[in-house]
């Protein structure tokens, strides 16, 4: 097997075909170390949702494959499982079990029954729909949600489970180690490969999986919050919601049970791994990293620009509701009404969520800003943001932002939301640091007015906005760079490959 990839990336939602964010950070590790060869195991909603590549594979990333949340076939019971495939169900409906006991070592069963099925699975119908998980299925219904609709109980199972078989019926890849930036689905199989392959896998979280699951769960029309026709009137989560948020949490406690090493970009994540059952000897704090020549070229456009320019705003980043662009948006309306001419650019890509881009791109319409307001798609930010004298990010959740740290190699300011680790970014996390002064000014979550004064207050302060960018500037230079967080994780690679072959992996 001396052939085998030297890292499978296991990636969900991201690289190669969605561009910036992770992506770009991902993008980032393969180019930079062309002396190892990669291969990425990349999990989309359903096929066809991605039709083509954000970024050019580069030479050593030898092999891509494809799995998905949801399978093209309609789920059908069998009742003639052979075996071997008999032998996998009853190890799922393990697995399963762990939800509710919390015990994060029920995956390994499942990755031994998946040795026996050669690797592959049986549809998710004949699994999901057999008489062993159907009763497996009612006991706890009987046992949890009794009070339920059972019609309920029953679609959210299917719906909780389906993609983890769905997910299997494209094998995993066999590399010499494993490397997942997510926990949720990613960190799933990234965990079945170490059991299946003995081989070691490592976990990068950026942003908080199971944080952003609760976002999106808590918002979640299609989750019933109502029974027997009343409306739930407590305080706590309804209790379809508390089964997606357990699902989530379990998937990432047994991600960080079987990772070998955890990453992270700041202290405040791994705090919040911890909360979520990480061990904290297992973290390390790994910050992201820009390669700051790339910008030299816009930053001294962006140094030339007239004082005559109109004053202009930008908005980098996926136009989806996790960045709450409709914040931005009414933001931006009130800056309007100050500044006349305000030119506002929104960079970023709209496919992940094309009904509420289109939401967004009404709202500014209803709001008077067709003039003002350019929803151009995802760019080339060295090209672009030496046309900006400020940057704003309304995100209501974020982890370390890259386009944080691009804006301070060129030397814009920003206006950002106190999330993720924006506020280390914007006024430094050591004394050293926060002796460069801030780099722009942070605001609460979802408010349009603390957004729109702290833009009002650089636009009518030149010099703030020049100092601003100045001391962002030096702190990205000082403590981001590309060329140190690629060094830490070509050692943390080598050390992996070297495990891996004496764990006998390859």
């Amino acid at each position: 097997m001396s052939d085998l990839p030297d890292v499978c990336l296991v990636l969900e939602g991201t690289y190669p075909y969605v561009p910036g964010g992770v992506s770009s950070w991902v993008h980032q590790l393969v180019t930079q170390m062309p002396e190892l060869r990669f291969s990425v195991l990349h999990i989309s909603p359903h096929r066809g949702f991605f039709d083509k590549h954000a970024y050019a594979l580069p030479d050593n990333v030898v092999g891509l494959a494809e799995t998905f949340l949801q399978r093209d076939e309609r789920a059908r019971p069998r009742h003639d499982l052979d075996r071997r495939e008999a032998t996998f169900v009853r190890a799922f409906c393990q697995f399963t079990e762990c939800f509710a006991t919390s015990d994060v070592h029920g995956i390994e069963p499942l990755a031994a029954a998946l040795n026996v099925c050669g690797g592959t699975p049986p549809p998710s119908g004949a699994s999901l729909l057999s008489q062993p998980f159907w009763r497996e299925l009612v006991e706890r219904y009987e046992e949890e949600a009794g009070s339920q609709s059972f019609q309920s109980f029953f679609w959210n199972w299917m719906f909780l489970h389906e993609p983890l078989i769905d997910t299997l019926r494209v094998p995993i890849p066999r590399a010499r180690a494993y490397h997942t930036v997510s926990t949720g689905y990613a960190g799933y199989l990234a965990a079945l490969a170490k059991l299946r392959f003995g081989a070691p896998m490592i976990l990068t979280e950026h942003g908080i999986y199971t944080k952003e699951r609760r976002i999106e769960i808590a918002t979640a029309a299609w989750i019933p919050e109502s029974r027997e026709g009343r409306a739930l009137l407590d305080v706590t989560a309804p209790y379809f919601k508390k089964m997606w948020n357990r699902h989530f949490a379990m998937l990432s406690r047994t991600c960080y049970a079987h990772a070998d090493r955890i990453f992270t970009l700041y202290g405040g994540n791994k705090t919040e791994q911890i909360r979520d059952g990480a061990d904290a000897d297992k973290i390390e704090v790994v910050p992201n990293g820009i390669d700051v020549a790339r910008f030299q070229a816009t930053a001294e456009r962006h140094r030339a620009r007239g004082e005559d320019a109109p004053f202009t705003v930008g908005f980098v980043g996926r136009v989806c509701p996790i960045k709450d662009v409709r914040t931005f948006i009414a933001a931006m309306r009130l800056v309007a009404d100050v500044v006349p001419t305000l030119r506002v650019r929104v960079l970023g890509p709209t496919q992940e969520d094309p009904e509420y881009a289109e939401d967004c791109k009404h709202l500014a319409g209803e709001l008077g800003l067709g003039d003002n307001v350019a929803f151009e798609g995802k760019k080339n930010l060295a090209e672009e943001l030496h046309d900006l004298d400020v940057l704003v990010l309304t995100s209501i959740s974020e982890a370390q932002p890259l386009v944080v740290l691009e804006a301070g190699a060129v030397g814009v300011p920003v206006v950002s939301t106190d999330v993720g680790c924006c506020r280390e970014l914007l006024e430094g996390r050591t004394a050293e640091d926060r002796a460069l002064g801030p780099g722009g000014r942070l605001t609460p979550i979802a408010s349009p007015g603390a957004t729109a004064r702290a833009v009002l207050e650089l636009y009518a302060d030149a010099d703030m906005r020049r100092s601003m960018g100045e001391s962002l500037k030096q702190r990205v230079v000082r403590f981001y760079s590309q060329s140190a967080m690629i060094e830490t994780y070509r050692q943390i690679y080598t050390d992996m490959v070297r495990r891996g072959r004496a764990q006998g992996a390859a």
